[in-house]
């Protein structure tokens, strides 16, 4: 049985979901003869990756033309210097030029990227980069300015989802959907990982069943805490209670408070929930810190 990210992954641009516009500039650089480096910047599941591989595919007929590493993994400068010169000094007979779609550029050192965009300097013409990264703001500028950047958002998940649900026959409730959707924050192959474990469940899945399973707060649970702290200290610090008896991970309850925040745009919140994190990070009494915050944020509402 194949996995749903498989099963369900674009076999073609038209059927990535997210950006028209981004799906109008690719169509009309790949008709285009001057075709420029691209760098792709967005957060995870968004189609990045899909969307380098299939302009390759299309651009190139010929997988000896076509590199695929991921920064990740090999962050250094040898990288660079090794796999990336020798591909591209290597000659390929009946293509245009060859591409290289480095994953996760934002994790090479800055030595990789400096010897990285004089190679790309050097090779414009016979060799493409198609860079992806979350986070441009780690990318050296000089390696910017010579991409065509394209930004792709958070994806509105929904009709995917309940498309892919009805196709696989899976029982769910609308809470379940709604779990499913808020968990992903955006991000489809997070979406389809969670609902993966639902294909062979007996039952209807509900969202009980999927907090006990993946071992993450509850989106909902944790909205109607916020929004109890700010309305009477006592009751939420009760509600916080029984949410910290469930021993969840702290750095899992921080991350869904953070997306919490992120999403309804509560720049406050978001800036003390992100000091939360980085205590959180250095190890210190996690209860605590979080008592601390509740503090913080009750103080917001009070100014």
């Amino acid at each position: 049985m194949d996995l749903l990210v498989h099963k369900y992954k674009p076999k073609k641009l038209s059927d990535i979901i997210g950006s028209k516009n981004n799906l109008e500039t690719l169509n009309s650089l790949i008709k285009s003869k001057s075709f420029p480096h691209l760098m792709f910047t967005g957060p995870p599941g968004t189609g990045k990756t899909t969307s380098a591989k299939l302009i390759a595919k299309i651009l190139l007929n010929d997988s000896s033309a076509i590199l695929e590493l991921n920064a990740s993994d090999d962050r250094g400068i040898d990288t660079v210097r090794t796999n990336i010169k020798d591909f591209c000094m290597r000659s390929i007979k009946n293509v245009p030029f060859k591409i290289i779609i480095l994953d996760e550029c934002d994790s090479m050192t800055v030595n990789a990227q400096q010897a990285m965009r004089r190679i790309m300097e050097v090779n414009s013409d016979t060799c493409k980069f198609i860079l992806i990264c979350n986070n441009s703001a780690k990318i050296f500028e000089p390696i910017q300015s010579r991409c065509a950047v394209l930004k792709f958002e958070k994806l509105f998940v929904r009709p995917r989802l309940q498309e892919i649900i009805q196709k696989e026959n899976i029982r769910i409730n609308d809470d379940a959907i709604e779990f499913i959707i808020d968990t992903s924050d955006g991000d489809m192959r997070q979406c389809l990982n969670i609902l993966q474990l639902c294909v062979n469940y007996p039952n209807i899945i509900t969202e009980d069943y999927l907090v006990k399973l993946i071992g993450v707060p509850s989106p909902k649970l944790l909205k109607d805490f916020l929004n109890t702290l700010n309305e009477d200290i006592n009751e939420g610090i009760k509600k916080f209670e029984d949410i910290w008896k469930q021993k969840y991970d702290p750095e899992d309850l921080i991350s869904s408070l953070f997306r919490i925040a992120k999403n309804e745009e509560n720049y406050e919140l978001i800036k003390i929930i992100g000091m939360t994190h980085l205590k959180i990070v250095k190890g210190s009494n996690s209860k605590l810190i979080f008592y601390g915050m509740f503090y913080d944020i009750i103080n917001i509402e009070r100014t």
